[in-house]
């Protein structure tokens, strides 16, 4: 079954990743969710003011992002700082962290007027479930790789912990599903920007390329039967070409159809390290030799059944080679089992189950990064369908409404311990 690989309208999305672990941190300790209750969440914690002394990356910071009138007395008092001075002020906790001189990219302040808009990256990405505001098992994959601190760092200022870095484990895992859920369209971007531009490109360059690529997208799909939703979805992605290309030629702005839908499609790749920032404060950037890596592999995946055989078979060994990590191919049945088997136990629902492709993502980084072991989802498949149908009594599946195998349970440990939490 075909599947759009594109991102609906990004208005005015949020751009850090590290937000992410918030929103999907309320999702899993409520019971029930809607819209109202994450936004207004979202923005009200990550607004909080805290008293901190003023330093020269804060006072850079203050100078250089916060620029409404709300923060006069704030300029006023960065203005006269001097090194030395112990001048305390109230900072928002996001600002804190986003102040920090180490991360990649310090833009991507939340405001609050705007947080409707800013659960949709967590829903458009498979973390969330749309209309329920539930957890996804994406969601508890991320929560997996994210350590405890890092989440109790949005209640309180903790430095060290600071959430707005994307670890290599949260990483991979991010980049796997916003090429799963927009493969389609940032796979020929970053190609093309890759091959066409010199050194350092402007936000304004890569949208402008980004109207000619959705209709590729949507001239791709039409020649199939659609339902409903998937004609609705096309619709708004030909409103949003049409939308960007009214900026063509016109001054920047910086807020504009152009801006939004490309941001999402950038500032998540600095986080990850696939793209370099000159100016942190800008929306400028790069390639570093990792986004190189990538996109020299990626430039032959286009469409979706192409992203998906890509993300099956050659998404670790392009990780491996990408970042430079030990990587041999595993292909020994025991060892990959005992792999999916801690990745179920971290991820399982209430009811015991998890999908087969989420078990193999989460199983699949932990053996890279811990064992140096090259895990792709294809193969991890193949090795719990083998074993279950071994051992019929130690693992069961799920079909999907295709009749596709879809989520597996265990029974008992891989090395016949039983274990009692699946019974």
């Amino acid at each position: 079954m075909a599947l759009i690989r594109a991102l609906g309208s990004a208005n005015r999305s949020m751009q850090r990743l590290g937000f992410l672990k918030r929103l999907v941190r309320r999702v899993v300790a409520l019971s029930t969710s809607n819209l109202d209750n994450l936004g207004n969440d979202l923005t009200n914690t990550v607004t909080r003011k805290v008293q901190m002394p003023l330093t020269p990356a804060r006072v850079t910071y203050i100078r250089q992002r916060l620029t409404d009138r709300v923060y006069n007395d704030l300029k006023r008092k960065a203005a006269g700082w001097q090194a030395g001075d112990e001048i305390l002020v109230a900072m928002e906790i996001q600002d804190l962290y986003l102040a920090d001189s180490a991360l990649p990219s310090q833009s991507g302040k939340l405001v609050r007027r705007d947080w409707r808009h800013y659960p949709w990256l967590g829903l458009a990405l498979g973390l969330i479930r749309a209309g329920t505001y539930s957890p996804n098992t994406r969601g508890l994959s991320l929560l997996h790789f994210t350590p405890g601190n890092e989440l109790d760092a949005f209640l309180e200022y903790l430095p060290r912990a600071n959430p707005m870095f994307i670890s290599r484990g949260q990483a991979l895992l991010l980049l796997y599903s916003l090429l799963e859920h927009d493969g389609e369209v940032v796979i020929p971007l970053l190609c093309r920007l890759v091959a066409e531009v010199e050194g350092a490109f402007s936000e304004r360059e890569a949208g402008d390329r980004l109207p000619q690529i959705y209709r590729t997208v949507i001239s791709r799909h039409r020649k199939r039967l659609l339902s409903g939703d998937e004609r609705e979805r096309l619709d708004v992605l030909s409103q949003v070409a049409d939308s960007i290309e009214k900026w063509h030629g016109k001054p920047y702005t910086g807020g504009g159809a152009r801006e939004h839908n490309v941001r999402v499609r950038l500032e998540p790749y600095a986080d990850i390290g696939l793209l370099a920032k000159p100016d942190p404060f800008r929306y400028g950037y790069s390639f570093t030799n990792v986004g190189k890596a990538w996109t020299e592999t990626l430039c032959d995946v286009r469409a979706d059944d192409e992203v998906a055989d890509f993300l099956a078979h050659r998404f670790f060994t392009t990780a491996a080679r990408a970042w430079s990590l030990d990587g041999i191919a595993c292909s020994e049945a025991d060892v990959i089992v005992s792999r999916l088997y801690l990745a179920w136990k971290a991820i399982r629902s209430a009811g015991g189950y998890a999908p087969i492709e989420e078990i193999s993502l989460v199983a699949g980084i932990e053996a890279l990064l811990e064992h140096g072991l090259v895990i792709e989802l294809a193969t991890a498949r193949e090795a719990i369908l083998a074993y279950q149908k071994e051992n019929p009594y130690k693992v069961r599946f799920t079909v999907n409404r295709m009749g596709v195998l879809a989520h597996a349970r265990f029974l008992e440990a891989p090395g016949g311990d039983t274990n009692e939490e699946a019974l």
